[in-house]
């Protein structure tokens, strides 16, 4: 029974890598992943794929034409997010155009940008931004008055 504990316990321990072995992982900041980042970047700007509510890593990744562990793997090294936060940043950044740029109702800005629900739409925009989509809507009118 001791030899079998020993055994599992011996087999848990991570393998030594054999001295002058690099690591089989890629750099924290690969080319690769700068190479993926920027074909996510591009789908999102040319093809507005966040406004997609549905839009999930599976079905991003289908439309790239990249496997989903790398497309997370890319965006979670450069972009410090998962991929919902990154994509909803990308609704966020939307959300900010049309709050500034239209007199739509916010919540036709909610739906258009590609959020789903207004809860999570305040919590990402206030992730984002720092603070209501309403007062930074304000704020913009404000500011562009005083100008």
């Amino acid at each position: 029974m001791l030899c079998f504990a020993a055994a599992v316990a011996e087999r848990s321990q991570p393998a030594a890598e054999p001295a002058g072995v690099p690591d089989a992982r890629p750099p924290v900041d690969s080319e690769e992943d700068r190479v993926v980042m920027a074909s996510i970047d591009d789908l999102m700007r040319t093809q507005k794929l966040y406004r997609d509510e549905n839009l999930t890593l599976d079905r991003l990744a289908r439309k790239a034409g990249i496997p989903a562990r790398r497309i997370s793997m890319a965006i979670n090294r450069l972009a410090s997010r998962n991929v919902s936060q990154y994509v909803n940043d990308h609704r966020v950044a939307e959300a900010c155009r049309l709050l500034a740029g239209t007199e739509q109702p916010i919540t036709m800005v909610m739906f258009e940008a590609g959020f789903q629900t207004k809860s999570n739409f305040n919590r990402e925009f206030q992730r984002v931004v720092g603070t209501s989509p309403s007062a930074w809507r304000a704020a913009q009118n404000r500011s562009r008055e005083s100008a």
